[in-house]
């Protein structure tokens, strides 16, 4: 009697019209990661006071790809590496403090082995643990820092068990490997964030694009011009994406959708120039909310930056 099978009753990948997500290739284990493009799943959204769901992101953004082929006109993306995928963190979801430790820790073993990683999350609070986690990694490293979100994210806290989604620049900036001007944050939404916190970050001297300033100078111009100010004094380059950048019309499955944000493209235009930044040593693409996304739009924004960074 054969073996038992189903193999031929099933569909067969067409060699003509690849799909990305053959893209994420999986990781054995045992291949080193140094100078490999990697992808890691954060799914924690403790840190969200309101329309928590950001856990599910990285299971949306991986699904997602299947929608888009691998050859955007001028390059086959299957022809390269591709991004090693390691799996998703397990993150307790009521203990931030020890979810953060776990992220950080992550990042630290990430960086330290060398590797070029995309960090999919979850909110955007982690971010500041991968900064620290990349700080603990290469102690000497000048980092520029190029956030794109509607936010500033840089609330005060009181100890890590109170780290939210709107913490992660101000803890960022406690970290050796920042200063403040060598930070950038393009796509400032009017009416998102306090007079109190846009005063700190002017005092800081961080450097503040609004979404009108996107749409006057241009986003390849904005995101070219944010790179180079802060890669003045600068060696590395580090890219965070809060997926509410977007206007809610591209990306209502967010944590904090709203209205007059960034377009699609010029989102996409953003994370394409910084991309081809050859100082690129990371990047993470956050927020992403798939109980708020009913037709997946948002999810396919995201799996579509991912590309650009691929």
């Amino acid at each position: 009697m054969p073996p038992f099978s189903l193999d031929d009753l099933r569909a067969e990948p067409d060699p003509r019209d690849p799909r990305a997500s053959a893209l994420l290739r999986p990781w054995d284990g045992a291949a080193s990661l140094a100078g490999r493009g990697v992808l890691l799943g954060l799914p924690y959204d403790g840190g969200i006071p309101t329309r928590p769901g950001a856990r599910f992101g990285p299971a949306a953004l991986r699904e997602a790809l299947a929608g888009f082929t691998t050859f955007d006109h001028h390059r086959e993306r299957s022809d390269g590496p591709g991004l090693l995928d390691l799996g998703d963190l397990e993150l307790p979801g009521m203990d931030g403090a020890a979810a953060h430790a776990r992220i950080e820790e992550a990042a630290r073993r990430v960086f330290a082995a060398g590797a070029r990683p995309v960090f999919v999350g979850g909110d955007h609070g982690c971010t500041g643990s991968i900064l620290r986690g990349l700080a603990a990694a290469r102690p000497a490293l000048r980092l520029g820092l190029l956030s794109v979100d509607a936010h500033l994210d840089v609330r005060e806290y009181d100890d890590d068990a109170r780290l939210s989604s709107g913490t992660p620049f101000r803890r960022a900036l406690e970290t050796a490997v920042l200063a403040p001007a060598r930070v950038a944050m393009l796509g400032l939404r009017r009416f998102a964030n306090s007079r109190h916190h846009w005063q700190w970050a002017q005092a800081q001297g961080l450097w503040l694009y609004e979404v009108e300033d996107v749409a006057h100078l241009g986003a390849a111009t904005a995101a070219r011009e944010a790179v180079e100010r802060i890669m003045n004094a600068a060696d590395a380059l580090y890219l965070s994406v809060d997926l509410d950048a977007a206007d809610a019309a591209f990306a209502p499955g967010v944590s904090a959708a709203g209205v007059g944000g960034l377009t699609s493209r010029e989102l996409l235009t953003i994370v394409r120039t910084a991309a081809a930044d050859p100082r690129l040593v990371g990047a993470d693409l956050m927020e992403l909310s798939p109980p708020h996304d009913p037709d997946a739009r948002t999810a396919r924004l995201a799996a579509r930056l991912l590309l650009e960074l691929v």
